[in-house]
């Protein structure tokens, strides 16, 4: 779930409306995870993390850098809808308006019973990066921008939007970084996009077009308003409401990313990422429940007929958004920093789900429907903005502290916005720390958090998603960073002892003007200069002088 997994309302709970042919026009909302790597990375924090974050970073990092982490998104999502049209009782079987006055269930308008989940979802990431030339710096990061667990009660008000929903969707990433100068250097990275989704829900059959042609043809030639645009009274009948199960589905995609890293000055950072986006190819089983007289008989003659459990393969194609960031970071005390970033995300490029369901039981000939069926369902999200600031202190020279907060415009608006996608203004922080247990070893802690500001929907399209949406997502995480190597502004070198031959010696050299060459015990790129080891007493450990050779004898 990049930042790219919003947690919970995750690009799979958009398709989970689309999941059969014929689903309803709905739309889900951004997907951007609520975290990834840990909170003392960004696109101007030089770390192995920036695999993800600005590959630009890769080629300031001189020595080999390791980062694991482990963490759990956790969150609760309620719901409670309000239908505002009008609604048969549940056991009625009118198609068309207008409605008899005496079949208007008045208990089915108004608010409903609220419902409410508590996702769970494991999340982890590794980054690697490694030196292999002056100026050249090579990564490689796995971690998962897309993840959720999604479980609502099967026979909720929000049924026809989401039962259940399970996506993880997985990056492997190879990065390269280049430092043209000391104050300015560029990279870029390959991914590998994996995913897995399964997800239930109940399909309303009123608002599939095919079905309602089919009824409408001859030899059936029965009147009805059913379809996509079908009004509130002739939707969510028991006889038309299938329980629709697909996965596990499967997706291998590829996508990259650029970025440039500059520091004008020792005090300035600047970061410029581009992250493309990606089509995601999902392919898996699909079932339908039929079991119902009216489709497995009552209209057999006709030329309708269902076997009471149609199975076949489900092929559902979407678009990943690309991003633009703009990174700016400033060392404000010898001690304390400010970092920050502006991301446009393209949303808009989320404007279309194509789905195809294939089975010979989905057949039916004098009806004009074969065995593949395919459809584009419009999703009409828009382009957002996010933006976040941290402030990060050396409280000693072992322990970093943090703190960030942050804010995400809505990609749904209220015509299409659902409990599969309970999307909204989000507000975010989270705090974070980092303690060199080792010159070379840190470990890291963060929780983060974010949530919608509560929201109210009285314009959704054919009354599907009206109502009230809450959402929080909290993220507990933990990393270590490992570092190998001599560390940035020492080596090894040849120096000659008293004329006679050869010998190692390590030899501290001026720092370059980069900033980072100048490491503090807990990351790379913290603030202050690296505590320098006191002078050794004159004479400790120091070698006796030797005794002067004598001059060689005369021949």
């Amino acid at each position: 779930m990049t930042k790219a997994f919003r947690g919970l309302d995750l690009l799979a709970t958009a398709v989970l409306l689309a999941a059969v042919a014929h689903a309803s026009p709905a739309a889900a909302s951004g997907f951007d995870a609520p975290a990834l790597s840990h909170g003392q990375s960004s696109p101007v924090v030089r770390d192995a993390a920036a695999v993800h974050y600005n590959p630009g970073q890769l080629g300031y990092i001189d020595r080999t850098e390791l980062d694991l982490g482990l963490g759990l998104i956790f969150g609760s999502i309620g719901y409670q809808r309000d239908r505002r049209g009008q609604y048969q009782y549940a056991d009625n079987f009118a198609f068309a308006e207008p409605i008899d006055p005496a079949d208007i269930d008045p208990s089915r308008t108004g608010v409903t019973q609220p419902v409410r989940a508590t996702p769970v979802g494991p999340i982890l990431d590794g980054f690697l990066a490694l030196p292999v030339a002056d100026r050249v710096t090579l990564g490689a990061g796995f971690y998962i921008p897309y993840a959720a667990i999604l479980s609502l009660p099967h026979d909720g008000d929000q049924r026809f939007q989401a039962q259940s929903v399970t996506l993880i969707s997985t990056h492997t990433t190879i990065s390269a970084g280049f430092r043209l100068h000391d104050v300015i250097s560029i990279g870029g990275g390959v991914s590998y996009v994996l995913s897995i989704l399964q997800l239930s829900k109940v399909q309303d059959f009123a608002a599939v077009q095919s079905f309602a042609d089919g009824l409408a043809s001859p030899p059936i030639s029965q009147a009805n308003d059913l379809g996509p645009s079908a009004p509130s009274t002739v939707r969510e009948l028991d006889l038309l409401a299938r329980q629709a199960d697909i996965g596990p589905a499967l997706s291998h995609g590829v996508s990259f990313n650029a970025g440039i890293a500059l520091r004008p000055t020792k005090k300035l950072d600047v970061a410029l990422v581009y992250q493309h986006g990606s089509r995601m190819r999902l392919n898996g089983d699909f079932t339908l429940n039929m079991d119902d007289d009216f489709f497995t008989q009552d209209l057999a003659a006709q030329g309708l007929q269902f076997p009471p459990v149609v199975q076949g393969k489900a092929h559902i194609e979407l678009s990943l958004p690309k991003r633009l960031t703009l990174g700016l970071g400033y060392q404000v005390a010898p001690r304390v920093s400010l970092d920050g970033s502006v991301s446009y995300v393209f949303y808009s490029d989320f404007d279309v789900i194509d789905i195809t369901l294939s089975s010979p039981d989905l057949a039916q000939p004098a009806l004009g429907i074969g065995e593949s069926v395919p459809q584009d369902l419009v999703r009409n999200w828009k382009n957002t903005v996010h933006g976040d600031l941290n402030v990060r202190v050396q409280a000693t020279d072992k322990l970093r502290l943090s703190g960030s907060f942050g804010y995400q415009s809505g990609a749904s608006p209220d015509s299409t916005v659902d409990m599969a996608s309970p999307d909204g203004h989000r507000l975010l922080g989270g705090v974070g720390m980092e303690y060199a247990l080792r010159e070379r070893v840190s470990l890291l802690g963060d929780i983060r958090a974010q949530g919608i500001i509560p929201r109210t929907v009285t314009e959704s399209d054919f009354d599907l998603g009206n109502g009230t949406y809450k959402m929080f997502l909290g993220v507990a995480a933990i990393h270590a960073k490992i570092k190998f190597g001599a560390g940035p502004g020492k080596r090894k070198r040849k120096v000659s002892v008293g004329g006679e031959g050869d010998a190692e010696a390590t030899e501290t050299e001026t720092a370059e003007a980069e900033g980072t060459t100048e490491e503090p015990p807990a990351s790379t790129d913290e603030v202050g200069p690296e505590p320098l080891e006191p002078p050794a007493p004159e004479g400790a450990d120091a070698e006796p002088p030797r005794p002067p050779v004598p001059p060689p004898p005369p021949a």
